[in-house]
Formats: C-alpha cells, structure tokens, sequence
C-alpha cells in the first residue's frame, strides 16, 4: 500500500512539474503591454558579474527571449564574441514552442566558433553561433553562458536600445571587493542600485521589470537619451597586464598615452626624408599637409584588432617597415613623422560614425572606436584622418565631426571638441542655364559645387572609371527624360574641399503639355525635395537635427521668341525653428531667373514638435513642383 502511495505520489510530481515547466514560457503569459510594437520579449535578462580583482572577473548570462513573430527572426540565434582577454567557457539553450514546451535542447555539438574577422586582416575576436533551426512563431529561446574576462575595462553595459523589443524582467548583479570602488551612472532606470555588504565583498543589484518596446522614429535624437542603460567600470582597472583608474580623463588619458610610450621610432632614412620635405615650409599647415601627404601615399588602412584589448598600436617603425595600420597604428605613425617635422600633435580617441551618439563626458570609461590626429594651430585646429589615403589635409569629414574626443597628452590629456562644420561648409550650390526650342526640347548646362560634408558623396563617385562614373551621376539626376552627353569632374582639395560637377544634357519632354499652345514648366528642374518623413502618431523620442545643410540653386531658363509667360509666381518663404526655405521667379523679357534656397539648422527638439517639422518639410516640397505657365505661339 505504502509501495503504491509512493508511486502515485510521484506521478502527481511528476505532471505538476510537467505542467510548471510546459506553462513556464507561454506565449499568453505574457502581459498586453510588451507585446504592443514588439516582435521580442525577453522574458529574462540577467547578468550575474564577479569582480575578483582588477583583471580576473567571471560573467553569467542568462537570456530568455520570446520571438513573436518573423520580424524578430534575428533574434533567434545565439551569437557572441570572445577574445583571448574574454573568453567564453560554456554556453547552452533550449528551444520551447509557443504553449511553453521544450522541444529542443541545444548543446556543444549544436555550438559553432568562428573568425570574427571580417574586413580585419589580424583579428584575435571569435565568435560562437547557434543556429536552433526552429523558426515556428512565437517562440522562445533560452541561452546561458559564462565568460572569463582577464580584464575590468569593457564590463557588460546593460543598454536596453533595441527596437521593438520589450523586457518582462532584467537583472543586473555585481559582487565585487568591498575595497574596489565601482563606478557606475544609471541612465532612464526605473529603479536605484540596492547594495548589499556581504563579508568582504559588496553586490550591487538592479531589478526592472515590464520595459515596454519601443519603435524607431525618425529623426530620433540619441536613443541613449530615452532608453534604460547602465554603465559601470571599476575606479581601478586592468587590461592584459596594464594597469589604470577613471578618477579623470586626464588619468584615462595617460594610461592610453603610456601604451604607445615606446612604439615612436622612426629609421633615420624617414626622419630625414621628413626633414626634406618641411625643408622650404613655413606654417604649420604648410608642413603638416606635406607629412599627411606623404603618410597617405605609404600607407594603407588594415583592420587590426590583436594588442593589448585592441588598444595598442603597432610601433611607428612597424608602420613605417609594412607601410600598413589601423586607426591605432596609422594615427601613431602620423604624430611620430609630424615630430620629426618639429610639429607638435596628439593622438586623439573618438567615437566614429555619422550617426553615432555622443560619448558621455561625465562618465569616465572607455567609449571610443576609433583613433584621429590633432595638430594644434592656434583657432585653427588641424585634424586628420590617419586611415583614409585620398582624405584632404585638415577634413575629418561627417565621420568624427561635432563631438566630443578624448585628446591623449600624458597628463594633460582632456576632452576636446571636434570641428563643427556649418551651413556653407555643408551645401550643395547649383547653377543651371536651361535653352528651350519650339518642339518641348531642350538643352542643359549644369555646375554643381558640393562644398564640405557633401563632398564625399562625389569624392566616392570620383574613385570610379568613368562607366560606372557616367552610371553613378545619370541615376542621381531627377529629370524625367535626358541624356547626359558629357560631364566633367574637378576636385579642389582642402580643409573645407570643394568638388565641382560639369554636365552638358539634353533634355525630352522639359514641359508638360495641356494644348496645343500651352505648357507647364516645372521650375525646379533637378532638386525636388522628396525625403518626406512617415507620419508617427504620438511620438516618444525627442527629434535631432544632427548637422547645419543648405542647398542653393539658381536656374536661367531661355525662351524662344515664340514663346511668352501668362503671370510670375508669387515668392514664396519660410522660416522656423527647424530652418528656412525660399523660392523666387524673376522673368525679364525671354528669360526666366528661378532662385531657391533651403536651410536646415542643427538643434534638437521635443518630440511633440516633430509635426511641425514633417509640415515644414511638405511644405518645401510642395513648393519645389511649383509650374509656371508658357504659352507658344
């Protein structure tokens, strides 16, 4: 009797624990509200972080991620980086179907490990990948990993920046030596950190729950700015047998400074063919073109993530041996030869890219990309792209523009601002003389001058032969019906360069017709302004305008003398907050003067000011299809 009470017992257990784990990740178990605008749930997020000292610390993961429909596909797969200094020393997942049943465990034979070298030549990052072969929506994974991390500089941030994906529970826990200060800024946190004292040792734990999704918006200022994140880095860190603090930047700056203490020797046959070549310059910009150039035309950009953390570069003397580098090695080797030349420079850390957000100068850590130069000249800084062979001197281009950069000199290292390029060195200036006949045809001389951040556009085109160069300029033409027969390029390089586009066009068609004496002449002949962003009802983010813009075109149009205009359009203006657009037609006897400016002006602005905005913008674009009436005789 006892015998089969056990046993019945057990059965009971063993479909309540069934049931308990069938009924653990169901889709229907999850709240309303995180399934608005979300293809992922992550049902858990956890991070368990160990410190044991400045260079020994071990992460646990633990992620479950609900995928609800195709769009969160991506999300399916495992996939993390590691490197001899962050090693990962397991990882496994199951697979569940939407009713919360496992259906699948996923293990050593199901992990992949490959290169993550992509465009880099020397890389020492790998990544493991599982695939779980299961694409049955909604779904839910569950992976768990631990990584060893021979350092403390590049903890995991907890950054909730993902689009339409919501967190139902996120938990953050640091144990740590009491004696180690833990820096740490909480940034859109529902919840304040709870510290524990435990023996020796202190945990720091943050738990938040129910993060609904969020969708991209247009023109959306940083993302950081609204989105829950955490960043943490100890007051005193280690990196592959280095050893530095973030009580400043100024000390932050010279941990990075004394990296390449020792990689700033030159063979004398380079020193001396640097002296050659400053010998009969006088300025400092005279002189720093020359070494740029000359960098430039003996070396090549290589990707190369091998160092201490990626961090080191190669010896300028390496550099100069191989003529190649990364960002690290090349921007080195340009501060080395620019010493030679008697020319005081800095090696410079920045976050790159054109879009990237701003580093937080109020938290000191690591939060740069990428590496620049910068030469002092009085109120005219030089700064230059190292990695770059066809850059101009003193461009930087919108890759490391407007931002702030950590400048690397010993103990004064500090934080800089990089060059702000305004309206007039971002524009595009276009002069159009249009000849019309009596049968809708008409021939087009066209200069456009793409000054400052616009030129790299034609900088890229430029690189072409001239096919793809002759391809490239006839698909960014608007006009409907034409015939490119020549165009002509000129570059003028400086640190605000300047690239001068010629077209000579025939044009079909260059009116509308209503009758047989009437046409419409859209006056705008080739920039209609069509970026006309989506509506977005009650929107969320704040809305940026990154960069000043302006387009300026002044079009000449020749009538025969068979033709006549019936009125002039009324000019047209706006001016706002977000910038200004003006259109105007002068007619003087056969010939008809159309001038249109458009401005946009950098700022940053609440979300609920984004209508006005998407109204400036149709407003502008209204305008530019503009006609005006032409009658033939």
């Amino acid at each position: 009797m006892k015998k089969l009470f056990n046993i019945i017992v057990f059965l009971i257990s063993v479909a309540f624990t069934s049931n308990a784990q069938k009924e653990l990740y169901t889709v229907t178990e999850i709240p309303g509200a995180l399934k608005s605008n979300a293809h992922t749930v992550f049902r858990l997020l956890q991070y368990d972080i160990e410190i044991k000292s400045a260079s020994d610390v071990s992460v646990r993961v633990e992620e479950v991620r609900t995928i609800l429909n195709k769009n969160g596909e991506n999300n399916v797969n495992f996939l993390e980086s590691y490197s001899p200094i962050s090693k990962i020393t397991s990882v496994k997942g199951n697979v569940f179907d939407s009713n919360g049943k496992k259906i699948r465990t996923l293990g050593y034979d199901d992990v992949k490990d490959y290169s993550n070298m992509g465009y880099s030549l020397y890389d020492q990052n790998r990544v493991k990948f599982i695939d779980p072969r299961y694409l049955t929506f909604p779904m839910t994974v569950k992976y768990e990993y631990n990584m060893d991390l021979k350092q403390s500089l590049f903890l995991p941030d907890l950054y909730l920046y993902m689009p339409n994906t919501s967190y139902e529970k996120v938990i953050y826990k640091v144990t740590a030596p009491s004696d180690l200060k833990l820096q740490y800024k909480e940034l859109n946190i529902p919840v304040k950190c709870q510290i524990v004292t435990n023996g020796n040792s202190k945990i720091y734990n943050w738990e938040i729950s129910n993060i609904p999704a969020f969708t991209s918006e247009p023109y959306t200022s940083e993302i950081g700015t609204v989105r829950p994140r955490l960043m943490l880095v100890p007051e005193q860190f280690g990196l592959e047998g280095t050893k530095g603090d973030v009580k400043s930047w100024k000390n932050f700056g010279k941990w990075s400074a004394d990296l390449a203490s020792d990689k700033r020797e030159l063979p004398e046959a380079t020193k001396n063919k640097i002296k050659e070549l400053c010998a009969n310059k006088t300025s400092v910009l005279e002189k720093t073109k020359a070494v740029y150039e000359f960098m430039q035309q003996k070396t090549r950009y290589v990707s190369i993530q091998i160092g201490i953390g990626g961090w080191q570069p190669f010896g300028a003397d390496v550099v100069d041996k191989y003529s190649y580098g990364d960002c690290k090695a090349l921007s080195n080797y340009m501060v080395t030869l620019l010493d030679a030349a008697g020319i005081k420079s800095h090696y410079v850390l920045i976050k790159a890219g054109a879009n990237a957000s701003e580093i937080d100068t109020c938290f000191v850590s690591s939060q740069f990309n990428h590496a620049i130069v910068c030469v002092p000249n009085g109120a005219d800084t030089i700064w230059l792209e190292a990695t770059d062979q066809m850059m101009p001197c003193g461009f930087n281009g919108d890759f490391t523009d407007d931002r702030w950069a950590l400048l690397v000199d010993n103990q004064n290292s500090k934080i800089v601002r990089t060059r702000i390029y305004s309206e007039n060195e971002n524009c595009i200036c276009r002069n159009v003389i249009v000849k019309l006949t009596d049968d809708n045809f008409a021939t087009g001389s066209v200069t456009t001058k793409y000054i400052g951040l616009t030129y790299s556009n034609m900088h890229y085109i430029n690189t072409k032969n001239d096919e793809e160069k002759k391809r490239l300029i006839t698909n960014k033409i608007q006009i409907p019906a034409f015939q490119l027969n020549s165009f002509e390029l000129k570059e003028q390089l400086s640190a605000t360069p300047v690239f001068t586009e010629n077209l000579a066009l025939d044009i079909n068609n260059i009116a509308m017709k209503l009758n047989e004496k009437t046409f419409l002449l859209t006056l705008n002949l080739m920039n209609k302004y069509r970026n006309i962003p989506e509506n977005v009802h009650n929107r969320k983010t704040p809305m940026s305008i990154r960069r000043d813009y302006m387009e300026k075109d002044t079009i000449e149009y020749y009538l025969t003398n068979k033709q006549s205009v019936n009125y002039t359009p009324s000019a047209y203006r706006i001016t706002n907050q977000f910038g200004e657009y003006t259109a105007e037609t002068k007619i003087s006897g056969k010939k008809i003067l159309y001038c249109r400016t458009f401005k946009l002006k950098k700022g940053q602005h609440s979300a609920a000011d984004y209508s006005l905005f998407k109204e400036f913008l149709e407003n502008v674009a209204q305008n530019d299809e503009i006609k005006l009436e032409i009658t033939q005789l």
